[in-house]
């Protein structure tokens, strides 16, 4: 520690990141050998071993080979791809936004990934390259705290940009003892457990998504810290095989035949639980250290804002699934023309509607970020929005299907001749053939009857936090000053009250 500045010495860092070792974007064969590097995956008490490979994660890693592939394809290399200063072609994630027109390439980029899973997968690579930007972004701010890491941060976006590093992030400690403050109870919160000339070693664990087929895993805390919680304060980054470090998947859904699972078998991105057992982290790799208020304030304000566009494609692209799933459900079982139907897919496309306009204002109400970059104006909204409507728009596909999406058969009756008999005189739907039928059912039900549909709505409406606080936020946020004033010529009110609101220009998590 330096006695005169307070800040924590870090030795000048010679980073191995350099724009020489860059080797472009991805393609899907480069992306699935990257993968095969020894990590640990644990799935029911065995690892998994290698995910490109295992029955139960070889395809996700598939899709995500496949849209790699596409960077390279001359029909959406420029959706999805830039050029950098240097010539060398890199992911449209990380492109700098100076301009409007580079904001709307970088949410049509965003767009495009959300399509090529329907919106299914909630930390595609996109999103977590769109925080490495907000880290970049926020070298002024760093460097005030140690510019040192400022520095470490920038050479970090370099590599990422230029290798098309696939990152996942851990941002949540593990649901235990939320009474106690992180001093109180220290195993309960990832921390710094020993400081080294060449590093910090860490303990914890974290919950991720995406994690078994990313290369690096993002780490920041988003628990509010006392300025006493010091160790408990780190940003730093971490490859997915660092000795030590190990992930515990949740209950995976793909296992599972793809035609009575359409979704599910297909795109299942697995949630973890990160054991940091004693991980030894390179000063390199990290970005903020021991700085507890700035931590969760520069966090909010400057990194997850770039990842809010991202967060609200993959919504969007998952509500118009739905609604389409809504609307033929109605009309293969002769429903179409009821009210109450024909309302509740009123209610969707509304919510839908009001989601791409809060999109669109984001990006005609731009504003200066910390380093002179243009990024979104604010849009509180549009996560109290989707905290909202997770569960509502569950709720209405439900109404609409009503029992057809639970009295179904499966997919080996199709193939009995004695069976199929049956299904061809009692499953067929308004012009729609049994088989077309039971297959929207299906898809319905992996959406909003299966374990696998709950999972993708509970992440929607949770992932950003408390939606409480996302609800709260919008209200927090708006400025009403004029409509106070519209109340004092009316009444003539002066009372405290209403002499002034207690506005608050703040970003929210938007991601």
């Amino acid at each position: 520690m330096d006695e005169q500045t307070g800040q924590t010495y870090v030795s000048p860092i010679k980073s191995a990141h350099t724009m020489a070792e860059g080797k472009g974007v991805y393609d899907g064969k480069r992306w699935l050998e990257s993968l095969k590097d020894g990590r640990i995956n644990y799935y029911k008490g065995e690892n998994l071993g290698d995910v490109t490979k295992n029955p139960l994660t070889k395809g996700m890693a598939d899709e995500i080979a496949r849209i790699y592939d596409m960077q390279h394809d001359p029909e959406y290399q420029d959706i999805l791809t830039f050029e950098t200063e240097e010539g060398r072609r890199v992911s449209r994630s990380y492109q700098l936004p100076k301009t409007t027109q580079d904001m709307v390439e970088r949410r049509k980029c965003s767009e495009f990934w959300a399509r090529q899973v329907y919106g299914m997968c909630g930390r595609l690579p996109d999103f977590c390259a769109n925080m490495v930007l907000g880290f970049y972004d926020l070298y002024p701010e760093l460097a005030k705290l140690n510019k040192d890491l400022a520095e470490n941060a920038r050479n970090f976006f370099t590599y990422a940009r230029d290798n098309d590093i696939c990152i996942s992030h851990a941002l949540h400690d593990p649901c235990m003892d939320k009474s106690l403050r992180p001093k109180q109870d220290p195993d309960r919160c990832l921390r710094a457990v020993k400081e080294r000339d060449d590093g910090i070693v860490v303990r914890g664990a974290r919950f991720n998504t995406f994690g078994p087929f990313s290369n690096e895993i993002l780490i920041a805390p988003t628990y509010p810290l006392a300025p006493d919680e010091e160790e408990f304060a780190i940003w730093f980054v971490v490859p997915v095989d660092a000795p030590g470090l190990s992930q515990i998947c949740r209950e995976i859904y793909s296992g599972r035949g793809q035609q009575d699972h359409p979704m599910s078998s297909r795109f299942d991105e697995i949630d973890t639980v990160v054991i940091f057992d004693d991980v030894f982290i390179p000063w390199e790799r990290v970005f903020l250290y021991r700085e507890p208020q700035a931590a969760g304030r520069l966090f909010r304000q400057g990194v997850m804002v770039w990842a809010g566009q991202c967060g609200t494609s993959l919504s969007m692209t998952r509500i118009d699934l739905l609604i389409a799933i809504g609307h033929l459900l109605a009309e293969t079982s002769g429903v179409q023309d009821r009210q109450e139907i024909r309302m509740a897919l009123g209610e969707l496309c509304t919510y839908r509607h009001l989601l791409r306009a809060s999109i669109q204002a984001a990006e005609a109400n731009t504003r200066p970020s910390y380093s002179g970059l243009l990024r979104p104006g604010l849009s509180p909204e549009r996560r109290g929005l989707i905290a909202m409507t997770a569960e509502r728009f569950l709720t209405l596909v439900q109404h609409i299907a009503t029992s057809s999406i639970i009295f179904l058969p499966n997919a080996e009756d199709f193939d009995n001749p004695d069976v199929n008999k049956y299904l061809d005189l009692y499953w067929g739907g308004r012009e729609s053939t049994p088989e077309e039928r039971y297959r929207l059912c299906k898809l319905a039900w992996d959406l909003v009857g299966d374990a696998y549909g709950s999972r993708q709505m509970m992440y929607d409406r949770l992932h950003s936090g408390n939606p409480m606080a996302m609800i709260e936020g919008a209200y927090r946020t708006m400025d009403m000053s004029d409509g106070l004033e519209m109340v004092r010529e009316i009444i003539g009110m002066e009372s405290p009250v209403a002499q002034a609101f207690p506005f608050v220009q703040e970003e929210l998590t938007e991601g």
